[in-house]
């Protein structure tokens, strides 16, 4: 699964996505990059992630939510 962060255009006319991607090997994410077509520039802004910083009163932890416009409100990892 790719986890959109942002959608950029550098100096060349080249347009890149900046994503994470579950790797098995690692056990994580790991951050990429790749170089798209100007024509799906508008369909990976629809789809890309917001990385916010939450802070939950109940357990006084702070974890990082990934998540889409109108997505909901994040649940805590150590609440659960």
């Amino acid at each position: 699964m790719k986890i959109i962060l942002s959608v950029a255009k550098k100096d060349d006319s080249i347009w890149k996505i900046y994503y994470f991607e579950h790797d098995p090997n690692e056990n994580g994410m790991v951050f990429k990059s790749k170089s798209i077509n100007r024509l799906l520039v508008p369909f990976y802004n629809m789809i890309k992630f917001h990385r916010n910083k939450v802070y939950c009163t109940e357990c006084d932890a702070r974890f990082t939510f990934f998540n889409r416009w109108f997505s909901g409100k994040p649940k805590c990892p150590d609440c659960d």
